[in-house]
């Protein structure tokens, strides 16, 4: 008996889970689907169903769109959108609407299909205005040094190999009487950090391995990630005092 309870209170968990994953509302005559897919953002991703005639229009209404505008991607979007949209075979309307026009036998496929092109778009959008940022924060970050130390010791894209043989591209490498330190802008994207923590984590392990400075927005606004970065590497923030940036490669081992 205890085994049969056990098995109907698992059963229960899951469907309780499952009816929290994917939800339905209606308003006005639209019915709108909650899916268990992510925008970059953490907001679940919703689709739109309303009938249009014998069949139903699907869309994002413009959700993806809004997304970007939050991040001032609305360009990068619209180039991004159609491209997918294109790859995944549905309608992108040239403004903000992912959309179908599908029968009722058609239509779990179209919401799937239209939940996934607007997370993909609003994802890569992302993805390329943090990579803009990293290069423009690169930019700024090599400039910063060269007028805190002498230009000479200040090298831009420089190639390191870490222990695991991988070579690594470091933005800024600062060389004070040997002392290496490598500075890395780092984005508050999980990407950004991710790629960060790992060329960091490889570099350490260099019997000559040289300092390792993240340089951020703010620290604040890493959240959790504040830790993932400072496990291998010093972080400080763009606005830090010069002294700070002296310091560092001062105290580098």
């Amino acid at each position: 008996m205890s085994a049969v309870r056990d098995s109907e209170r698992f059963q229960e968990v899951v469907r309780c889970a499952a009816a929290q994953l994917v939800a339905l509302e209606v308003i006005g005559g639209a019915s709108y689907v909650t899916t268990p897919l992510l925008y970059a953002s953490g907001a679940y991703v919703v689709v739109r169903v309303e009938r249009s005639g014998n069949d139903y229009f699907v869309s994002d209404f413009g959700a993806g769109y809004e997304e970007a505008q939050q991040m001032a991607g609305e360009a990068v979007y619209k180039r991004v959108a159609r491209s997918v949209a294109e790859s995944n075979g549905v309608k992108f309307d040239s403004f903000s609407f992912f959309e179908l026009v599908v029968s009722d036998g058609q239509l779990p496929g179209a919401i799937a299909a239209i939940a996934n092109s607007s997370q993909e778009a609003v994802n890569i959008t992302a993805m390329k205005l943090s990579e803009r940022t990293f290069r423009d924060d690169s930019e700024v970050l090599h400039q910063r040094l060269n007028s805190i130390f002498d230009p000479r010791h200040v090298a831009k894209d420089v190639h390191i190999t870490g222990a695991s043989n991988t070579e690594w591209h470091v933005a800024s490498l600062v060389t004070i009487n040997d002392q290496r330190v490598a500075f890395e802008s780092v984005t508050k994207h999980p990407n950004s950090v991710v790629h960060a923590a790992a060329k960091f984590g490889d570099l350490a392990r260099l019997d000559d391995a040289p300092g390792r400075v993240a340089v951020v927005a703010s620290k604040k606004l890493l959240g959790t990630y504040l830790g993932v970065l400072s496990h291998n590497a010093r972080v400080i923030e763009q606005g830090a005092q010069d002294t700070v940036y002296q310091r560092l490669v001062q105290n580098a081992a």
